[in-house]
């Protein structure tokens, strides 16, 4: 989603250092490409269109860089060590990008080869859809409860409930019965959380002690 001047994206700008935009348009970054990814090999366009909405926020930061780096300058000084931080940041523009540009092969339903979809199923970190059965050990439980990361080596990109995409979920997210949860991870991790979540597995520590 590019343009050709930054104007329409001043309703977005809220007060940031310069290191806060930064560190926020880095985790964007990682985000969208985790989404990129996971629409591509998932076939999934709701995710696809998150990418480019996030893009749009990435756009909104820049323009926010941009305005902050132009009232920090006061010296040659002061400009030569902003300009490196601009580069930076134009550097993860270029890239979101070219995430956004991986969606069209969703967006713009134009498929994806074969052989080019085994190739990247073989690349670690594996995405996985994966639906929460309602007699599952996971429903009620929170993301941060549960430590995902840290007991199975996995990360939720997205829980679709109903009508409602929730991206990048907090800690405090519970799974509910029925959610449909978009997760990464190594892919013997995977395959734990797809049998925890389908209640093949009834004891989660079954799984850690493993």
């Amino acid at each position: 989603m590019r343009r050709d001047s930054f104007e329409d994206l001043k309703v977005y700008m809220r007060p940031m250092s310069v290191r806060e935009v930064l560190t926020e348009m880095k985790d964007i970054c990682g985000l969208m490409i985790d989404l990129a990814y996971a629409s591509v090999l998932l076939g999934d366009e709701d995710l696809a269109n998150e990418v480019l909405e996030l893009e749009r926020e990435i756009d909104s930061l820049l323009y926010q860089l941009w305005m902050s780096a132009a009232i920090a300058v006061r010296d040659r000084t002061d400009a030569e060590a902003m300009a490196g931080i601009v580069k930076v940041a134009v550097a993860m523009d270029e890239i979101s990008n070219a995430v956004s540009d991986i969606t069209q092969i969703v967006v713009g339903k134009l498929g994806i080869h074969p052989a080019v979809k085994e190739v990247l199923e073989k690349i670690e970190p594996h995405y996985r859809r994966v639906i929460i059965k309602p007699n599952s050990y996971l429903v009620g439980k929170s993301i941060g409860e549960l430590d995902l990361d840290i007991n199975l080596g996995i990360y939720v990109i997205a829980i679709r409930r109903k009508k409602e995409l929730i991206i990048d979920p907090e800690d405090y997210v519970k799974f509910e019965p029925n959610d449909i949860v978009v997760v990464k991870g190594p892919l013997d991790c995977l395959n734990d959380f797809s049998m925890i979540a389908s209640g093949q597995i009834k004891d989660f520590k079954e799984v850690i002690e493993d």
